[in-house]
């Protein structure tokens, strides 16, 4: 099929609103590598809170996350957006402003609470054509993986440089940037605000919910980020032993870029070669090998980075790697809860990694990282499982003046078992299946159409 160009309009639509959601994550991450040293100065820390301010803002971007969106159904989506950037803001000043641990942790509740991620990709589905979509929805994808490693990599450097309350200030500009970008830049949508399949239905929960591989998924995002949130708990500290706080951007911008040059060839190798889920499973592998290396080497700097150098290796590959696998997996009309369910996994599994890691490492750095190798390889096993996406075959059969309604048909062809996704492509008047061929043929879905088509009433 033809590869659609974006129109001017989507084009405009897709950098803004990229542009918004990668600052708003950019203003999570700069924290990242430096706020355990920044609050364990703080008065009444200890490392539970410490974790609970790293990872606090996961807890309530999950809960927010479906009440911005069924708020945006009824507001519009612009007014919700701006309403979460204002609460983004509130929330970085209050954390910038913090003298206790426990405004810090408040403040970084408050940021998470400004939930609006699933309410820009709506906004995205508004303002593209279908035919579009995937690709816009993976530029803010992109997006979203340059602002983590920027984020990663200035952070350091400002906090050090500066004071890490400088960082929150930071952020606080930069929502007050992205709302400036979200009225003067991103196009308004034309009419009532409709509800579209990149939206997280509560009808379709259950279906989702249900599928082996996408659970799988959900899983893995959960594990990854509640691995990094809990190795930042401990890193940063451990690491100060063995240099200056304000040389530590050293070890973050070689470490960070290493995983951001080797992704780029892993993700080719992956799809060129079809590789997906062996790619998968052996950056799992390494999360592995990293939690081996800290738990022998984390009593000195060259376990600590080279431990951190295998963790983002493996990090940085599969961070683009799960949403390509899970997409693969998901039925257009159930597109945007699958992505909802994701997220809203990753977002409490870095909450989950900040509190637990937190309490793993007030019992001792080594429970940790024993605690985290052991959860990875539970992760390993569990993905041996996962359906190989190469099994996924996409079937097409025009159907042109054949058929008076090809609703019913596609209805039936879809509740067949190894069936992922139908769909009757009406502008070139094709029914589209994808399916697993270890369940299905071609020639299975031949006979069921041609006995479907024999029963349908013709034009």
């Amino acid at each position: 099929m033809e590869k659609e160009d974006l129109t001017p309009l989507e084009k405009k639509t897709l950098m803004s609103l990229s542009l918004i959601f990668s600052i708003r994550m950019f203003g999570l991450f700069i924290v990242l590598p430096v706020i355990s040293l920044y609050a364990r100065k703080m008065p009444g820390s200890d490392p539970f809170w410490l974790g609970l301010a790293l990872g606090g803002y996961g807890l309530t971007q999950a809960l927010f996350q479906v009440p911005f969106g069924m708020l945006s159904d009824k507001l519009g989506r612009k007014p919700v957006i701006a309403m979460g950037l204002i609460i983004f803001f509130l929330g970085s000043v209050v954390a910038a402003e913090a003298h206790s641990v426990e405004t810090l942790f408040l403040g970084r509740l408050l940021q998470g609470a400004g939930a609006i991620a699933s309410v820009i990709i709506a906004l995205m589905a508004d303002l593209t054509r279908e035919e579009v979509r995937t690709r816009a929805m993976a530029g803010i994808g992109m997006s979203i993986g340059l602002a983590f490693a920027m984020g990663m990599i200035v952070g350091p450097i400002v906090g050090a440089h500066w004071d890490v309350s400088v960082l929150f200030w930071m952020t606080a500009a930069l929502s007050l940037l992205s709302l400036v970008i979200l009225f003067a830049v991103v196009p308004n949508p034309q009419g009532a605000v409709q509800k579209n399949e990149m939206e997280l239905s509560i009808d379709q929960l259950g279906y989702v919910l249900r599928v082996p591989s996408l659970l799988r998924m959900d899983l893995s995002v959960f594990v990854l980020h509640s691995s990094l949130t809990a190795v930042f708990v401990s890193f940063p500290i451990l690491l100060s032993s063995y240099m200056p706080e304000k040389a530590m951007w050293h070890v973050y911008l070689p470490v960070i870029l290493s995983g951001l040059v080797l992704m780029v060839p892993g993700m080719i190798y992956a799809e060129k070669k079809k590789k997906l889920k062996q790619t998968f499973l052996f950056s799992i592998l390494l999360i592995i090998v990293s939690f081996l290396i800290f738990l022998s080497g984390y009593t000195n700097k060259v376990g600590l980075i080279a431990g951190l150098t295998i963790f983002f290796i493996g990090f940085n590959l599969l961070e683009p790697l799960m949403p390509s696998i899970m997409t693969r997996f998901v039925r257009t009309k159930t597109r945007g809860t699958s992505s909802g369910v994701f997220n809203m996994s990753q977002f409490l599994g870095a909450f989950v990694g900040g509190s637990a890691g937190g309490y793993l490492v007030s019992i001792s750095d080594k429970v940790l990282f024993g605690g985290l190798l052991i959860l990875s390889v539970v992760w390993f096993l569990v993905s041996l499982g996962l359906t190989d996406p190469n099994h996924l075959q996409i079937f097409e059969r025009e159907l042109g003046a054949e058929v008076n309604d090809p609703s019913p048909i596609c209805r039936q062809v879809g509740a067949m078992t190894g069936v992922i996704d139908c769909r009757y492509l009406e502008k070139t008047k094709t029914l589209w299946v994808k399916y697993l061929k270890t369940d299905l043929s071609s020639d299975d879905l031949n006979r069921k159409l041609e006995s479907l088509i024999a029963n349908s009433p013709a034009q």
